[in-house]
Parts: C-alpha cells; structure tokens; sequence
C-alpha cells in the first residue's frame, strides 16, 4: 500500500490509526517517528556513549545505540506503534538499554501536531540525561 503524507497545518485529535504504508509528514515527506522495543532495530546508532562509571573503569554500557520507547502519545498511531510526538528514550545495548532520555520536540514538523505537540520526525533529536549527550534519530522504527 501506498505511503501517507501529511502536509499543512495539521492537528489531529482523539483516537487515529493510519494504516497501509509508511506515515510521512510535511514537504519533505520525513518519516514520523514511533515508538518501538529495544528489541527492535535501533532509531540511532551514533549518540555518544554515556562514560559511566568514570575511568580508569570501563562504561557499564557505552553502545551508541537508542531506541525511543515510550511515546508521550498514546492516541495516534501508524499501524500499531504510536506515533512520538515527545516521549522517553533509553541507549544501551539491545534488548535492556540501561540509559534513560527524552525526546525533544521536533525541529523537523513545526506543522503537523498531535494535540498540538509537532509529531517528531527523522533526525528529531533526543538528550540522553547521565552524559547530556544528543542523539540524532535516522531509523523512523516504522515497516
């Protein structure tokens, strides 16, 4: 099926479930983002590694891998993933990611809103709290 494409301003509300293709929002038809398992492939895989404990002892986790895995919103979805429109995101290695962050709202879709929050995008940003450190999302989580 074909890819949905959401241009203009936009504010959905209550309960939405798009189906069929990939959802994609704004001009330049960047994939919104989900909410996924660690589990899955990672959203990111180049944020900088969380350096704890401090040297000379070695990083309890310093893979540069995140996942987005939970979406402030419940209520709109892409198949069955909610779509973020802000949420929480943890690095760490596959399947028991260890540091926790948050996603910051979207700098790519200053349009399209869910309740009025921009739904985020590909290359949406989120800051991972222990080190500061941003990750830049390049995989939507969406199939």
């Amino acid at each position: 099926m074909a890819d949905l494409t959401l241009k203009g301003t936009l504010n959905l509300m209550g309960t939405l479930t798009f189906k069929g293709g990939k959802l994609k929002i704004g001009d330049t038809g960047l994939e919104a983002l989900v909410e996924v398992t660690p589990n899955d492939p990672p959203q990111c895989s180049a944020a900088p590694p969380v350096i704890m404990p401090p040297p000379p002892l070695a990083p309890l986790q310093p893979q540069p891998t995140v996942w987005i895995v939970s979406s402030f919103n419940k209520t709109v979805k892409a198949g069955s993933k909610a779509v973020v429109a802000l949420g929480m995101a943890m690095q760490g290695q596959s399947g028991a990611p260890l540091w926790p962050g948050m996603v910051l709202p979207s700098s790519g879709n200053p349009t399209v809103t869910v309740n009025h929050v921009p739904i985020n995008v590909l290359n949406d940003m989120a800051v991972i709290f222990p080190s500061g450190g941003s990750a830049a999302f390049n995989a939507s989580g969406q199939s």
